[in-house]
């Protein structure tokens, strides 16, 4: 196990991750050609506890204080890994969003603080769980029960993290060892969520300044993923600040509401200029102000 774990060159692991590698080898009965030796017959929970406090006591792992029980510190491995690479290696359902999104997507030119996270509500977290382990073939009968979900601290790796649990996580991409929200998710969530993005101000300097660019990742993301209000504020970025028209925009008007109380920042006061076509209170200042990213 030991070379196993030297050979997956990773920072952390997870129970589940130990118990899938564990299962591997013993179904293999060989690593790299080499016979395993004095193998189990049955796999369960009091074999895999053994085995971790076997690696433990040889300081092949050692508890990792930035998690809660059940994620591991390789020690074979030298780096410690970054915050965002623990993160969705401790969590296989998390992933980086919001305004740290932007800033790996280039729309930001400096870290956000705090380092902000997206996983799962606990149900659907849960449910993930369970298709990940059918994926993995641990055996029924084996150690499920032991596997809990990761606790984040308020810093990893000395950085301070923000985690936000969602019903409806957003498609991703991997970068290195790292989950992040495609480009046209992070838009999205720019119009969802302002305030986790450097607020509605910024946003829009970031829309002014990209969206034409990214035009076709963004349209295809509000199709498929945005609530009405994003498709609204989209819309009105779109169609009345860059003057971009398409039938698929067009399409959004009918998320429009007439009569109600919407507004193109959530967080500001409601105010009496606003947009006809998209039926939206414009409650910031006029494109000609300057908008800090």
């Amino acid at each position: 196990m030991d070379a196993a774990l030297e050979a997956r060159n990773r920072p952390v692991i997870t129970l589940i991750d130990l118990c899938a590698m564990a299962e591997r080898l013993l179904s293999d009965g060989q690593w790299r050609g080499d016979p395993l030796k004095r193998t189990p017959k049955t796999w369960d929970h009091s074999r895999l506890m053994k085995m971790v406090s076997g690696l433990i006591l040889r300081d092949s792992l050692r508890d990792d204080r930035d998690f809660g029980s059940g994620v591991y510190r390789v020690a074979s491995v030298g780096s410690l890994g970054t915050a965002e690479e623990v993160a969705c290696l401790a969590d296989p359902f998390c992933y980086v969003s919001h305004a740290s999104a932007m800033r790996l997507h280039g729309l930001r030119p400096a870290p956000s603080t705090p380092i902000h996270f997206s996983t799962p509500e606990n149900r659907l977290w849960r449910a993930k769980q369970a298709e990940l382990i059918g994926r993995l073939e641990i055996e029924a009968g084996g150690p499920r029960s032991a596997f809990t979900r990761p606790h984040f601290t308020e810093r990893l790796r000395r950085r301070k993290v923000a985690v936000h649990e969602t019903a409806s996580p957003a498609d991703m991409i991997e970068m290195g060892q790292t989950r992040v929200a495609t480009l046209g998710s992070t838009f999205v969530d720019m119009l969802a969520e302002p305030a986790l993005c450097g607020g509605m101000a910024s946003v829009l300097a970031v829309w002014d300044r990209h969206a034409a660019a990214y035009l076709a990742q963004i349209t295809d993301a509000i199709d498929h993923q945005a609530s009405k209000i994003v498709k609204v504020r989209a819309g009105y970025i779109l169609t009345e600040r860059l003057g971009v028209e398409a039938p698929k925009i067009q399409a959004w008007q009918t998320a429009a509401q007439r009569g109600g109380s919407r507004k193109l920042d959530p967080e500001r006061p409601y105010a009496p200029t606003f947009s006809e076509r998209w039926m939206l209170s414009l409650n910031l200042p006029d494109r000609s102000a300057t908008y800090p990213i």
